[in-house]
């Protein structure tokens, strides 16, 4: 085959393989395809001045297409090149997949490759001799252009995700919404496209909203432009029932999770020293004392963020993903005990 076919057929299968549109390892996969034919001084890779010495010393023992297209010789490159693995591991399996589809494209050919070397047995696909290439026919330049549009669907595909991201997408399941949310959540600010209805007004419901947090197999928790919180999925706590979502990336964010520890300290005093932002979530369990008035909101169609056990003189409160703008307001005047995780997440410009 061209060389650059080579190279193509390997960028494209070395991305669907690995799941990558990182330009360094597809560049990496393109490179190493061109290495089999080191064989021949007559290639690309052999007339280059640094490697014409090695290409003509394994011309003068080994015929075309034997040696270096073979399992055994792609078997020993992976072993000789372990080392890389423990630098970079994704650019090792580049490496060595894209050298083994260079050599393993060469079997569509009709000289085939001595894939079983040593061997001297050809691997030639496929079996009817009509079908098979000729290197710089028109059949090949054909393959080349089909190949160039596969790679370049498949790129984007990985850019955005990857292949079952786009078929998550497609079903517009809240099942492959969550699935989503888990794997990109703490990479990128997530917004949710969805169509449903809410289960207390029965209306229905149909916007964009930013995605919080998952909360099981099938529920997200989302906020809406008012910054009101909502259940949405598929569960009977949820205040949305969802029909159809689809996740998309606003941006790319950093986050940050750490801990903060009250001993009968003031609500409002531990808090103030967490930056304001609208993406600042608490979790955890206070113990309230002298909490007999404490009476949080209950919004019947929301999901509450404050939750609050009484008890005689003293209430547990459960915060979940809560805003610390709306546990000042309910809590800044008691005194607790206990520990909350706060998440903050920063839009990087």
């Amino acid at each position: 085959m061209m060389n650059s076919t080579q190279a193509v057929f390997s960028v494209a299968l070395t991305s669907l393989a690995m799941g990558t549109a990182d330009p360094v390892l597809l560049g990496t996969a393109a490179i190493a395809s061109q290495f089999p034919d080191l064989d021949t001084s007559k290639s690309w890779i052999g007339r280059l001045p640094p490697l014409t010495l090695i290409s003509r010393w394994i011309e003068k023992r080994y015929s075309h297409r034997t040696l270096t297209h073979s399992f055994l010789f792609s078997l020993s490159l992976a072993v000789a090149t372990i080392p890389i693995s423990f630098w970079n591991q994704s650019l090792w399996i580049a490496l060595n997949l894209g050298y083994f589809l260079g050599w393993y494209a060469d079997n569509f050919t009709k000289q085939g490759v001595c894939a079983f070397f040593p061997h001297p047995g050809r691997l030639v696909t496929p079996g009817n001799p009509r079908l098979r290439l000729s290197t710089g026919s028109s059949a090949e330049y054909f393959l080349l252009v089909v190949l160039v549009c596969v790679a370049i669907a498949i790129i984007n595909l990985n850019t955005n995700g990857g292949i079952l991201k786009a078929f998550n997408q497609t079903l517009g399941l809240s099942s492959g919404a969550v699935e989503i949310v888990a794997a990109e959540q703490n990479q990128y600010l997530l917004m949710a496209q969805i169509r449903g209805r809410n289960t207390l007004t029965q209306q229905a419901v149909q916007g964009q909203f930013e995605v919080v947090q998952p909360l099981t197999q099938t529920d997200l928790l989302v906020k809406d432009r008012q910054g009101r919180l909502y259940r949405a999925g598929e569960t009977q706590e949820s205040q949305i029932l969802i029909t159809q979502v689809q996740v998309q990336r606003q941006g790319s964010v950093k986050q940050s999770v750490r801990e903060i520890r009250l001993e009968d300290e003031a609500i409002a005093d531990a808090l103030s020293r967490i930056p304001k932002s609208d993406r600042v979530y608490l979790s955890g369990l206070l113990t309230v004392e002298d909490a007999e008035d404490l009476v949080p909101p209950n919004y019947p169609d929301r999901f509450n963020s404050i939750r609050v056990q009484p008890g005689s003189g003293i209430a547990s409160v459960h915060l979940q993903a809560a805003s610390p703008t709306e546990v000042v307001r309910v809590l800044g005047d008691y005194s607790a005990s206990g520990s909350l995780i706060v998440r903050s997440i920063h839009v990087q410009s």
